[in-house]
């Protein structure tokens, strides 16, 4: 569709396009228009955002319940700063990292596949903690329990903070259309038939095994991706960042965002890194805070504040009915006019 065509739309559509250069615009002038802490923050929105999409694609849109993204994000973290270290272009090591996690989405699937519901909720979950002893034991490629730095990337003419927030925004656009478009084609209809109707998703020509094995490996290569990001906004990992309370996060994020709307991921990771911040004085204390909104996001937002909007439109009144137009004569019970 032309930029003509787009102004000359109606008028919501032309305030959405308007809506979305100005947002465009912002975030990329962004560096220039806030201080480096508050730009901070703003990438580990754009980071938690793009771990975020992965649990769309695993848990909103096929249904299964998976603990796993704090290893996966871990993986991709760890793998692209042992390659940067070996003298690795930060991209290609960041899609090799990605593919190592989704190679690990492929092994933990094979068995999880085959449970649903608790099941495979502890199967995933006892894979994250698995993975933290693998970061503390892996010492010649982790650093052990002392940990590691991570090698600043710097784009041309950029400082290191610019560059982290490029670096950020870029990966959360390319993981966001990726998303998108795999929700209109074949794959994301296959997504919902094995959520909706596994027992009949092989009489539709759908395999349930392949495509939740598809599922897993997709959302472990973009939690892969979210690590390295994750990485170059730390600058020094240690196993612990990627225990249960990462996970906790990640899940807040994905329900109290609406973890079936693409946008889910962006809205719920604002509150999280805001409230991140907020909280940061009260310790262990903050999982139980993050654990009331957990549990009264489902309760009263079962489906996120995504939904908000088809909600507020569910609940307007609907048009009066036109009134139907005045005949010429009355008819009797025989149809005839008098």
């Amino acid at each position: 569709m032309t930029p003509l065509a787009l102004l000359s739309g109606s008028p919501r559509r032309v305030a959405g396009v308007a809506g979305a250069v100005a947002a465009a615009l912002v975030l990329l002038a962004l560096p220039g228009l806030v201080n480096p802490y508050l730009l901070f923050q703003a990438c580990l929105v754009m980071v938690t955002a793009t771990a975020g999409l992965g649990l769309v694609l695993i848990m909103g849109w096929s249904g299964q319940i998976a603990l796993s993204q704090a290893g996966f994000l871990g993986v991709g973290a760890y793998a692209t700063t042992y390659l940067v270290a070996q003298g690795w272009a930060w991209p290609l090591a960041a899609v090799t990292a990605g593919l190592v996690a989704a190679l690990f989405g492929v092994l933990i699937g094979l068995p999880a596949t085959r449970l649903r519901g608790f099941y495979l909720a502890i199967a995933t979950l006892a894979f994250a903690e698995l993975m933290i002893r693998v970061f503390v034991e892996a010492t010649p490629v982790t650093g052990g329990i002392a940990g590691t730095a991570v090698q600043a990337v710097v784009l041309p003419g950029i400082d290191v903070d610019g560059s982290r927030w490029y670096l950020c925004l870029a990966v959360a656009a390319v993981t966001t259309a990726v998303v998108m478009r795999i929700g209109r084609v074949g794959l994301g209809r296959r997504l919902r038939v094995v959520r909706d109707a596994e027992i009949a998703a092989p009489s539709l020509g759908v395999s349930p095994m392949r495509t939740k094995l598809l599922a897993f490996a997709l959302s472990a290569f973009i939690g892969g991706v979210a690590g390295a990001l994750y990485a170059q906004c730390l600058s020094y990992l240690t196993p612990e960042i990627f225990d249960m309370g990462l996970l906790i996060e990640f899940l807040v994020v994905a329900f109290l965002g609406g973890v079936g709307y693409v946008a889910g991921p962006f809205l719920g990771a604002v509150v999280v890194v805001v409230l991140r911040d907020l909280l940061q004085d009260l310790g262990s204390w903050q999982r139980l805070v993050y654990g009331l909104i957990l549990a009264l996001a489902i309760a009263f937002l079962p489906r996120g504040l995504a939904s908000l909007p088809a909600r507020l439109r569910a609940r307007r009144p609907a048009p009066p009915a036109p009134e139907p137009p005045p005949v010429s004569g009355q008819a009797d019970l025989t149809g005839a006019a008098r």
